[in-house]
């Protein structure tokens, strides 16, 4: 486990510092980086092992290394949030190609700039037609002046029409974090879901969000 490695590392780091500069640690942090299962054939990680095997190993070299008490810290970050956030977007257009079919949706990558950016993976589902099979291959196309402005490639869905709901699954992080307002399209709304509950948590912007701050130079006036 990368894991295991990187804290052994870690301490033996801290027992450098601590022994050439008699530097007493308060607080020992591994970071974050811990992975979440965005593809299908990925697998979601073992917390309860995971932390069991770190924790042994702390308590063992930090022990071993003379190095006190040191509270031992880690930064979760995506895996707390990841499955939580869903991107809900309208497919405006479907197009057939003699070489791939398109789907045209109203999120692009100022809403969701992850598999543009990094080219990351989120799955797709047609929210409003779970129960039917998969037979039609698509690449799922944001709406801006931008030839990268892709959700997905390639992607195995069922038979798409105009109207239809798509649902991009683990958008939880860095996803309004990393919106913007690209091509002057105001950003998403938030609604907060809990069993049969759902409310409004963060609303849409309007046009009149674009102009915020904006101020007309004095000559041009």
């Amino acid at each position: 486990e990368p894991y295991l490695l990187a804290l052994q590392k870690l301490l033996e780091i801290a027992k450098k510092i601590h022994d050439e500069l008699d530097v007493t640690f308060e607080l020992i942090d591994i970071g974050g980086g811990l992975g979440v299962p965005y593809k299908p054939e990925e697998k979601a990680l073992n917390l309860n092992a995971l932390f069991d095997e770190l924790s042994k190993i702390f308590k063992l070299k930090v022990e071993e290394y003379g190095l006190g008490e040191p509270v031992f810290a880690v930064e979760p970050g995506r895996i707390l949030v990841c499955e939580a956030g869903v991107l809900l977007t309208r497919v405006n257009t479907v197009a057939v190609k003699p070489y791939k079919k398109f789907v045209g949706v109203d999120a692009g990558f100022n809403t969701l700039i992850r598999p543009a950016m990094y080219g990351s993976y989120h799955p797709i589902v047609v929210a409003n037609k779970m129960d039917k099979p998969s037979t039609e291959i698509y690449t799922v196309a944001g709406p801006l002046c931008e030839s990268g402005d892709l959700l997905a490639k390639d992607r195995p869905l069922p038979e798409v029409e105009e109207g239809d709901l798509l649902a991009v699954l683990n958008a939880g992080a860095y996803g309004f974090s990393m919106s913007s307002q690209y091509n002057s399209r105001p950003r998403a709304a938030e609604v907060l879901v809990k069993g049969g509950k759902h409310e409004l948590i963060r609303s849409r912007e309007t046009f009149e969000a674009l102009k915020q701050g904006q101020r007309v130079a004095s000559w041009l006036r």
